[in-house]
């Protein structure tokens, strides 16, 4: 069976590792190409993706996706949302904590991927994982996946930072995202 191939456009290589691991089970090459993507300020993660997705087509002139992920705290009404980046650097660890004190620590991830064509209106595909933030930061913080270290998806003790790839692609709102892409990629490319 032949691969098929896309290029992801990001400037996180988490990322970017984390979308051809999981894409390499649906036999679709991922080739990734690290560009720091304009995101627009919009309260919409869909609006945001769409953009960055276009942006990207554009300015390789190639078919890419791009995704675009957002956290958001069941106690605070769309927050982070589509700005968990911002939310971190200027709180960190200890000010997003301190803000759930004695809160409703339910919360959730959304990513949005966007597919694009140069020139053509994006496609998207979206992902939810429903969890918990922690009390505390459990696991090894990765710098470009900092929110690992406090979230606990439901039906589950660990946190993602203490899970394998594997492991947290059962739970991961990239991978259902994901899921959702390669299923209709593998079949509208037949």
């Amino acid at each position: 069976m032949i691969m098929k191939k896309i290029y992801f456009v990001s400037s996180n290589r988490g990322k970017i590792e984390e979308v051809e691991h999981h894409l390499k089970k649906f036999r679709i090459r991922v080739i990734g190409k690290v560009i720091e993507l304009q995101e627009i300020d919009s309260e919409s993660q869909e609006k945001v993706a769409r953009e960055k997705a276009k942006y990207a087509a554009k300015r390789i002139g190639k078919t890419v996706i791009t995704e675009d992920t957002g956290v958001y705290f069941k106690a605070y009404k769309n927050f982070p949302g589509a700005h968990p980046k911002f939310v971190f650097r200027s709180l960190g660890y200890g000010g997003i904590l301190k803000l759930l004190e004695n809160k409703n620590r339910k919360a959730y991830f959304k990513t949005t991927v966007a597919y694009c064509k140069p020139k053509c209106k994006p496609k998207t595909f979206i992902g939810v994982c429903k969890g918990r933030i922690t009390k505390k930061v459990i696991g090894k913080s990765h710098p470009r996946l900092p929110y690992d270290s406090i979230f606990i998806p439901e039906g589950e003790k660990r946190t993602f930072s203490k899970m394998s790839k594997e492991e947290k692609g059962r739970y991961s709102h990239r991978a259902k995202a994901l899921n959702k892409f390669a299923r209709w990629f593998k079949k509208s490319s037949s």
